[in-house]
């Protein structure tokens, strides 16, 4: 569906029957967080939709009274925060991967190329070479290729802290 600012919303619909267990009981004190099972239910919805979509989240409940709903607002909040520092942590350590290995391959082809110039075994001049192009591509997968699908986890993560909740 459409609305009027052009985004397109992912409607994702909640049955909650009993909220006995919507919270986590493994939670730092005043961060309430949803419990795996809330969490695996709204991934799982959300993978239907593509990531650049808006989500709406509706929670049908006749056992939600109204002073917890601010509190299970939070908790699924805070729930994708936390996987969201632990994303953005992960995308900071491949770029800083991927730019040690840009660096190492880029000396090791440098010196390949002075290797070359003072004469020494072709062998060597290979093996060095070799060397380098497997530091170069592996810095090109963690950068471009490995770091592209966190980037589409941490659009997904936005999408959630972002999220319209709807309690009914």
């Amino acid at each position: 569906m459409k609305n009027d600012t052009n985004f397109v919303e992912a409607k994702i619909d909640m049955s909650v029957n009993d909220d006995s267990s919507f919270l986590s009981p493994y939670a730092e004190t005043g961060k309430p967080i949803i419990s795996s099972e809330v969490a695996e239910f709204l991934e799982n919805a959300a993978n239907a939709f593509h990531p650049k979509e808006k989500i709406v989240l509706t929670i049908h409940s006749t056992c939600i009274d109204e002073n917890e709903k601010p509190v299970y607002d939070n908790a699924i909040r805070n729930y994708f925060k936390l996987r969201q520092k632990d994303v953005n942590r992960d995308m900071k350590r491949k770029t800083v991967i991927a730019t040690l290995f840009s660096i190492v391959g880029i000396v090791a082809l440098a010196f390949m190329f002075l290797i070359e110039r003072l004469g020494i075994n072709d062998l060597w001049v290979e093996c060095v070479d070799i060397f380098a192009w497997v530091f170069l591509w592996e810095a090109v997968d963690q950068f471009f290729i490995e770091r592209r699908g966190l980037l589409l986890k941490k659009k997904r993560l936005d999408n959630f802290i972002n999220m319209e909740i709807i309690f009914k």
